[in-house]
């Protein structure tokens, strides 16, 4: 390491970018700064910098795709790497494990947070210099087998449940238990209202693995109001009937809308069962599918649950992310609905996002018209 570090800042932001760089040269660190993760690729080749600080969110390449085509250059793979993010849930440090994050710092952030994490980071490097990095690498990778558990757990405790109800009432109906048909057609339809939640679990894999590969569907169909909106909600709500929710639904769709069916109803049916989840018993759920005059869409759900703090309403849209934890935690769930909710909608040129309403929790997504150079299947 140089007498004195040299920190690459990368940040989009330029007045992030030149604030945090005005303020760490004053800390008597040399400093240089790049607007995106192109430029930073190449100032580091040039000056090969003791510290990159780098935005995670910005013009390909990103700051994860940045940290990974470093690691692949033998001058630039040992660099320690410090993200600046607005998202701090599992897969985001899944990811920064994976591609050899030392540290991360969640925006909004107080500036002498940041430079103490500097600092630790430099003295880590410095030990690893003189004692090897194996260490490091091992709790590294005891962090990701953590993560890794943790996930495996949430999957078979959301599998488990809707298995064990399958199961049981066709091995009653295959071993001749019932005398009563009424009560045979109960059974049946437990077993098929479980079969919907495997589904729906199945789906949501299925839809992770295309964001993860970058082929989520964005092929746009006619959306009919009946099956891809009103009957997949009132499904969801059955699941929570002994609430005894109070639903009202608004679907105002003057031209139509296009969408890929499939993706679509499952990011709506996300959204919905969110605040059918956590309103409170007897309360109200609205859900509103408005068109506006250019075709695009605008739709809300409202519930009357506890809110979400406005320091959580980023951190919620992050995968695998629970609002209760542990195997006592109140709310069924993998914790990926809104992750998927927002991709979808993203995928499309649209947006998510949760913002404030005088009770509750308001979550609305905008759906933009479809481009001239689209093309659209029944």
């Amino acid at each position: 390491m140089n007498e004195t570090p040299t920190i690459l800042i990368i940040d989009d932001e330029p007045a992030l970018r030149l604030g945090l760089a005005a303020r760490i040269k004053r800390q008597g660190y040399k400093v240089a700064t790049a607007a995106d993760g192109a430029e930073g690729m190449q100032m580091a080749k040039e000056i090969l910098p003791d510290l990159v600080l780098s935005d995670v969110m910005m013009p390909p390449p990103n700051g994860f795709e940045l940290r990974r085509l470093m690691s692949l250059d033998p001058r630039l793979a040992a660099i320690p790497f410090i993200f600046l993010t607005a998202r701090n849930g599992v897969d985001d440090r899944v990811n920064g494990i994976r591609d050899g994050a030392d540290d991360y710092i969640t925006k909004p952030f107080v500036t002498d947070e940041l430079l103490a994490r500097i600092e630790a980071v430099l003295r880590r490097v410095k030990v690893a210099q003189e004692r090897g990095r194996e260490e490091m690498r091992d709790v590294a990778r005891r962090d990701m087998e953590k993560l890794k558990q943790e996930i495996l757990q949430n999957f078979h405790h959301e599998m488990r449940t809707p298995l064990t109800n399958i199961i049981m009432p066709l091995e009653l109906i295959v071993n001749n238990k019932f005398d009563d048909p009424e009560e045979q057609v109960r059974f049946l339809r437990m077993a098929l209202s479980n079969v919907d939640r495997l589904e729906s679990l199945v789906t949501d894999f299925i839809l992770l693995t295309n964001i993860d590969h970058g082929d989520l569907n964005s092929i746009r169909q006619s959306i009919d109001v009946n099956n891809h909106i009103l009957l997949p909600v009132r499904k969801r709500l059955e699941r929570y009937a002994s609430k005894n929710l109070k639903f009202t639904s608004r679907v105002s769709l003057q031209d139509g809308m296009g969408a890929p069916r499939r993706e679509f109803t499952h990011a709506l049916v996300h959204l919905v069962d969110n605040a059918f989840k956590f309103g409170p018993e007897g309360g109200q759920v609205n859900l509103a599918v408005v068109s506006d005059l250019d075709g695009s869409v605008k739709i809300a759900v409202q519930d009357e649950g506890p809110g979400i703090p406005p320091e959580l309403r980023e951190q919620v849209f992050d995968r695998y992310y629970q609002i209760d934890q542990g195997d006592s935690r109140k709310y069924e769930g993998l914790g990926v609905g809104l992750t998927i909710a927002r991709a979808v909608f993203s995928n499309l040129g649209g947006t998510v996002s949760i913002i404030d309403s005088p009770q509750g929790c308001c979550v609305q997504a905008f759906l933009p018209a479809r481009g001239s150079g689209e093309i659209a299947y029944g």
